[in-house]
């Protein structure tokens, strides 16, 4: 299948587009620089701010599918960077795949939209996709209206909604082990008490690949490991996984000071995801089942690149 990947110089996407080759896939990548690409794909120099780009692009490429990864991040302290990414780029990005389509939308190509189950605090309750999720934050909100177009706008479309995303690389390995790294301990925002639903970012990759492959037009999956786990205790795995002393605690009104109160939020929540449906529709099953497995096996790659 010919597939267009944004976002595919990122964290996820440099391992999304990796397991699409290794299926077979024609793998082009929308990249903000040419030489950012990841190995093997075909890259498209573009942006989700420049709708004729997009139009070009598309029109060019005629991709059967497209995965939408590009987006602002929580992190990110302006509302108005994060919507003008991740609403009005995913709007454009809709109009180009539209217009390749025509007058009949569901011949146009499969649209499969990452988006997150991290919207906002649900008190330890389980997320399933017959619900409402919690919308409290701006990249959450951003999210939500981003699927509302999606499946909205007449293309055979999925949603995937990964947990907290982690693995050897993106803000695991360049925020969270980082910090474990300096001198003195890291600290761990509020009691760490609260619940966090994580999955390993290969598990991602392949749950979107199925989207990409076999979810039925319309359909929403969560993408979690199989075992919640405490916010303090993921960050004390990793720690010990170093080799190096536990992480203390710090109240959430300090760390609102330094990091924003839309990242702290994002950090707080307490929440667990089920993902009995994509295993059941999709026979989705994670590689890394549990937390344990996989920081493991991101520490020990992270640990194995340096030495090469």
């Amino acid at each position: 299948m010919r597939i267009l990947v944004t976002g595919a110089s990122g964290f996820i996407g440099h391992v999304l587009c990796a397991q699409l080759l290794a299926q077979g896939h024609d793998v082009g990548a929308l990249v903000r620089r040419d030489g950012s690409q990841p190995a093997g794909t075909r890259a498209l120099p573009g942006d989700l701010s420049d709708g004729a780009r997009l139009v070009q692009i598309a029109a060019a490429e005629r991709p059967q599918c497209v995965v939408h990864l590009a987006a602002e991040l929580a992190s990110q302290r302006s509302e108005r960077k994060i919507r003008e990414v991740n609403v009005d780029g995913t709007a454009r990005l809709l109009d180009a795949c539209t217009a390749l389509a025509g007058a009949e939308p569901a011949a146009g190509p499969r649209l499969v939209f990452a988006s997150t189950v991290v919207t906002g605090d649900a008190r330890g309750a389980l997320l399933t996709e017959e619900t409402p999720l919690p919308v409290q934050t701006p990249y959450g909100r951003s999210k939500q209206e981003g699927e509302r177009l999606v499946l909205s706008c007449g293309l055979p479309a999925v949603v995937v909604r990964p947990s907290h995303v982690y693995g050897p690389g993106g803000w695991y390995a360049g925020e969270l082990i980082a910090q474990l790294r300096r001198p003195g301990r890291f600290a761990v925002i509020g009691s760490g008490e609260n619940l966090w639903d994580v999955v390993h970012v290969d598990d991602v990759a392949a749950a979107l690949v199925l989207g990409a492959e076999r979810a039925a037009p319309g359909s929403t999956y969560h993408v979690a490991d199989d075992e919640p786990i405490s916010f303090y205790d993921f960050m004390a795995l990793t720690a010990q996984r170093l080799g190096i002393g536990p992480p203390r605690r710090i109240p959430a009104t300090l760390a609102r000071l330094v990091a924003g109160r839309n990242a702290v939020a994002a950090v707080v929540r307490s929440a667990r995801s089920s993902n009995a449906k994509i295993k059941r529709e999709l026979d989705w099953r994670p590689r890394f089942a549990t937390a344990r497995e996989g920081v493991a096996d991101a520490v020990d790659r992270l640990a194995q690149d340096v030495q090469r």
